[in-house]
């Protein structure tokens, strides 16, 4: 039997945009292009091909997601579910092109939760994609990997979303929740996380690009030149909420202050070199030739020593890039597609989605 994967990453999917409103935390557009991607391999496998489809963290952005007007840095189940809710409800386009195509018997999901779709680590928010996505029989043909961060493959291809590349998104798989006030089970988020929800959230409201420019160190030090007041202001709050969580914290607060520039170092300056991480950690693995990533929102094909290769699926957000080497460069619809020779060995490729280009289409943007 045929057998063809697809990852996909970061789509970003909010809680869409009520008709006749702007919603600046809605990033994902591309409903009726995703689901023409998914329609196409599904046509072009057949019915007895096998086609497996891999979202690889970020598919919803589910800590961009109001609850009663705010976003709740105490994420329980509950809370999890209701945001989940809103964003399967906000993009039924999204959704039925999901059921339809694991409505098949050869066609599976597979789900690796990122650092902005962590709440899926909880069991109701999977039900929930479930009774959305896959109803009755074919809920066994959806999988989550929530116990580790990593999709192994069996024929030398890990699939990891990111995050853990990156100290301030990095979360313990082994203790995910911590007991809340109510004695409630909470997400143990990591600071990053909680940086995105206290200060990059509001932000948002105000200048909705804020996310979608990267660099990001780049984009600050343009806005402290263009817009003074802004950038200004985020930087102060962003400074404020890491000595709040990382530094002036009840435990050990003297000794962090002593660590202050190998904290800074690790999570703050460390950013930027995220393509490094990964490709270290792919070339001291053995019996593993090829990682694929996404997270950085940068699509790259690497091809490393010992002929292994490194590919970011990027993401499909309406990114502006202004570092030299990629200046001004359009995301794109980009993916990975597994496909498999007569031998079985396996062809990873990055490929970008055109599929039938529209007479026109909605401006997205709400600023």
């Amino acid at each position: 039997m045929k057998l063809l994967r697809l990852v996909v990453s970061d789509f970003h999917i909010g809680t869409g945009i009520p008709k006749g409103e702007l919603n600046p935390f809605e990033d994902f557009f591309w409903d009726d292009r995703f689901a023409e991607l998914i329609a196409y391999y599904d046509n072009a496998i057949g019915d007895e091909g096998e086609i497996e489809l891999i979202l690889n963290g970020d598919i919803f952005d589910l800590i961009k997601v109001r609850i009663n007007n705010g976003w709740p840095a105490e994420i329980t189940e509950e809370i999890a579910t209701e945001k989940l809710r809103k964003c399967l409800e906000g993009h039924p386009k999204f959704v039925l092109a999901l059921r339809q195509f694991v409505s098949k018997k050869h066609r599976r999901i597979v789900y690796l939760p990122g650092n902005h779709d962590v709440d899926m680590w909880f069991d109701a928010p999977q039900r929930l994609f479930r009774r959305y996505v896959a109803p009755g029989e074919a809920a066994e043909r959806v999988r989550f990997i929530t116990a580790v961060d990593t999709y192994y493959l069996p024929e030398g291809i890990q699939i990891r979303h990111g995050h853990q590349y990156e100290r301030i998104h990095r979360v313990d798989y082994a203790k995910m929740t911590r007991k809340g006030a109510d004695n409630r089970e909470i997400l143990d988020l990591p600071w990053g996380t909680l940086w995105i929800l206290q200060v990059v959230n509001p932000a948002k409201k105000i200048r909705s690009h804020i996310d979608r420019i990267q660099p990001f160190t780049l984009f600050i030090l343009a806005a402290l030149l263009f817009d003074t007041r802004f950038a200004v202001g985020f930087v102060f709050r962003t400074l404020l909420h890491y000595l709040r969580h990382r530094v002036f914290t009840f435990r050990a607060w003297s000794q962090r202050i002593r660590n202050l520039p190998r904290l800074l170092r690790e999570e703050i300056f460390s950013i930027s070199t995220y393509d490094d991480a990964a490709k270290r950690s792919l070339l001291k693995q053995r019996g593993v030739h090829t990682l694929i990533v996404g997270h950085s929102h940068a699509p790259r094909y690497r091809l490393l020593r010992g002929r292994k290769v490194m590919i970011n699926t990027g993401t499909w957000m309406k990114m502006i890039n202004l570092n030299l080497q990629y200046l001004g460069q359009d995301s794109g619809l980009t993916y990975a597609l597994i496909e498999y020779g007569d031998d079985g060995r396996p062809l990873p490729k990055l490929m970008r989605w055109y599929g039938t280009a529209p007479v026109c289409e909605t401006i997205p943007y709400a600023d």
